[in-house]
């Protein structure tokens, strides 16, 4: 009895020593909220996690605890079932033969909605007569590229101001059929990794496991969700034009916002046509992201059971975890957003030259476009013109169509836009409104002709 005695106080005294070992042992505070972490800050983990294929040896570096995994969780799995599979040829010039093989496509703007991956505005081709209603991510970068460039206003008779963009691109020699990115990862990716695997740790030291246990899936979860979403790669594909192909000159935008497209037919086709995937070599992979998607939906309802039942301390350890990761998806995703964006641009891209002004209203806009793209002779032809101007002004009354049919048959000659009383004063038109109308339509047609002697005059329209 009494040597029991003695053994049952000194496993007491142990134990209150390894309770007061224990920073914060005391307190009655409890950090209930912290089970919440798994459904905060989704959107920048993801976006951290999705381009790890762009980051050269950046799948090694997710080994840390993230908030976000419900969200995670959710859009990765969307992505795994969204996979098609496709048949990649490669051309063999040595045996004059092409051979296929098998992959994997997924789309990642599943991943990036809202942030200009998925589609562009609409484009209309002037020689080619190519429309195309959902252009491809780089028409919607370019689009804002030319929202932030610097423009000359023109005055004239204003309605509603409507800004065009010169967008004169040439062909860069990093711009191929398909290519796939590569970016070098930031050192700072070490900071949440390292501050992770102390927090797990310390957790362990003191004892702590519901928060080591958690904080040791969270590294796990995110860390297999890296490496196999980045075993892929980012490519970007846009079709060859058939040889012969007319300019690739086209009007790309909405009713305030035009951009007109100046280049050849390969590079037009690259902002129109181009898009980007996720390629993977085999399904098992496309299956093992949407296994690594139900561990992080796993992870954030286990959070909410588990956590709370964790001391303060342990606690503290896995807000502490989530917190640096948070700071450093934040920043790498603003970096991200901005950096990859341009860097994948430029190599596409280059840079091309921007000249922007601002109309004052649609009619001036659509006649500069059409000046500034027209070619005297085999190219001014007036059925084309007059289908571009049809596009971007429907209106089809008599007015209308004299004033067309003007516009066209000076285009075509190639001479600077000039017009006189008798073009206005037509005996066709009895209403003297519609004189008054007509005579204001070629006003407009020579404010766009301002615009014009400017844009020539600054020698931004002798680059090919």
């Amino acid at each position: 009895m009494l040597a029991n005695g003695s053994l049952e106080t000194i496993q007491f005294q142990a134990r209150s020593l390894a309770n007061d070992s224990l920073p914060l042992a005391n307190s009655d505070f409890v950090l209930n909220s912290t089970a919440v972490a798994g459904l905060l800050g989704g959107e920048d983990a993801t976006s951290t996690v999705a381009l790890t294929q762009i980051y050269d040896k950046r799948k090694w570096l997710g080994w840390y605890n993230s908030p976000g995994s419900y969200v995670m969780g959710k859009h990765f799995r969307r992505l795994a079932r969204s996979a098609k599979v496709d048949v990649v040829y490669k051309n063999d010039s040595a045996a004059g033969a092409s051979s296929g093989s098998e992959m994997v496509h997924i789309d990642p703007g599943v991943l990036f909605e809202h942030e200009g991956w998925s589609g562009g505005p609409a484009f209309k081709g002037i020689y080619s007569g190519s429309s195309i209603r959902t252009t491809g991510p780089l028409a919607s970068w370019l689009m804002k590229k030319a929202a932030d460039t610097d423009c000359q206003k023109i005055d004239g008779r204003t309605t509603q101001p409507v800004n065009v963009t010169i967008a004169q691109l040439v062909q860069v020699e990093s711009l191929r059929e398909q290519m796939t990115f590569h970016h070098c990862s930031p050192y700072l990716a070490f900071a949440p990794i390292l501050v992770s695997l102390g927090a797990c740790s310390v957790c362990g030291w003191y004892r702590q496991w519901y928060a080591f246990s958690m904080i040791l899936v969270g590294i796990l979860s995110r860390g297999l969700a890296c490496l196999f979403i980045g075993s892929g790669n980012l490519v970007f594909d846009h079709p060859k034009p058939a040889d012969g192909s007319p300019p690739g000159d086209g009007i790309l935008g909405s009713d305030q916002d035009l951009v007109l497209l100046k280049g050849n037919e390969y590079v037009v086709n690259a902002v129109t046509r181009g898009k980007f995937f996720f390629r993977f070599q085999s399904k098992y992979t496309c299956r093992m992201v949407e296994g690594c998607s139900i561990l992080l939906i796993v992870q954030a309802i286990a959070q909410l059971i588990f956590v709370p039942q964790s001391q303060l301390f342990g606690q503290l350890m896995f807000v502490i975890s989530l917190a640096v990761s948070w700071t450093y998806n934040i920043w790498l995703s603003s970096r991200d957003k901005g950096d990859v964006k341009d860097g994948i641009f430029e190599q596409v891209l280059g840079e091309p030259c921007l000249t922007k002004f601002v109309l004052p209203n649609r009619v001036s806009a659509v006649v500069f476009l059409l000046l500034v793209s027209n070619k005297p002779g085999d190219s001014g032809n007036p059925r084309r013109l007059k289908k571009i101007m049809d596009l971007f002004l429907p209106s089809d009354s008599e007015v209308w169509g004299i004033w067309k049919e003007t516009i066209a048959g000076q285009l075509k000659s190639g001479h600077a836009l000039q017009f006189d009383v008798d073009h206005w004063n037509r005996e066709e038109l009895t209403v003297e409104d519609d004189q008054k109308l007509l005579k204001a339509l070629f006003g407009d047609a020579k404010n766009a002709m301002k615009a014009y002697s400017f844009f020539t005059a600054n020698g931004a329209g002798t680059v090919p």
